[in-house]
């Protein structure tokens, strides 16, 4: 996937699987969304592509509730607190994600007539 601009985490004491996802930022997606939405692609490629970014996004939201529970039954509420922010970011990016690949598939439903 490299000529998309992102590439794969290389193997590190860390991370030592490549099969190991990372947390995806919001610039992040956001520039994987536009560099798919302006690529020369077929739309059913394009839509794949995006939904496979929000499948890491619904992955990423699952870990992070299950973090935010875990640290609920701690005193932390702080970070409780921004754990939830973190999973509602998460959402609101795959529903961002969702609807790009909605409008890669019906690229019609999404011109704006000329005004007269």
């Amino acid at each position: 996937m490299k000529q998309w601009g992102f590439k794969r985490p290389k193997p590190t004491a860390a991370c030592p699987a490549m099969g190991v996802e990372l947390m995806l930022t919001e610039f992040e997606v956001r520039r994987r969304i536009e560099l798919i939405r302006v690529s020369r692609l077929a739309p059913l490629r394009k839509a794949r592509l995006l939904l496979q970014i929000g499948k890491s996004l619904h992955r990423q939201e699952a870990s992070l509730h299950r973090a935010k529970e875990q640290t609920a039954l701690t005193a932390d509420q702080k970070a409780a607190a921004g754990l939830n922010r973190m999973a509602l970011n998460a959402k609101r990016m795959h529903e961002d994600v969702r609807d790009a690949a909605f409008e890669a598939l019906h690229p019609e439903r999404f011109q704006t007539p000329y005004l007269s």
